[in-house]
């Protein structure tokens, strides 16, 4: 059970650091659809919040990357959500594959009753600031358990 609990944290913990979603800008697995200003002071129950919607949208994210890597040949394009230019150019079942992508991790956000400007500043200090990326372990820790 230990075992399984690092695995979960180390596998969000890789997720959250290599920029997951929402803000995918530049490359698969980030989603960006606002730049709004929060708080830099987080409470624990929106860093719960954050680390539930973390935790679902980066495992959707490495199915849905699998995914496209078997429908390219291996290739999975560089493009982002907040980027509707760079979408267009793909092949439509790729593309179709990203949108829903786009549109699960806004939903899962909103359903852990944070905003996308939110869960971009949690984020943000997730990979900024060590104490927030304390808590946000301890919390993921605490998910992986059950």
């Amino acid at each position: 059970m230990l075992s399984r609990s690092l695995f979960l944290v180390t596998l969000s913990s890789i997720g959250l650091l290599s920029g997951l979603a929402p803000d995918l800008s530049g490359h698969f697995g980030r989603v960006a659809f606002s730049n709004a200003a929060y708080a830099q002071d987080f409470s624990d129950g929106d860093l719960a919040k954050f680390a539930r919607a973390a935790f679902a949208i980066e495992i959707e994210r490495r199915n849905i990357e699998q995914k496209i890597s078997s429908m390219t040949g291996g290739n999975v394009p560089q493009v982002g959500c907040d980027r509707p230019g760079n979408l267009a150019k793909l092949p439509d079942n790729v593309r179709d594959v990203f949108v829903d992508f786009c549109k699960f991790s806004k939903q899962t956000i909103q359903s852990n009753d944070l905003t996308v400007g939110q869960f971009n500043a949690i984020k943000n200090n997730y990979n900024s600031n060590p104490a927030v990326k304390k808590r946000v372990d301890s919390e993921l820790r605490r998910i992986g358990g059950s």
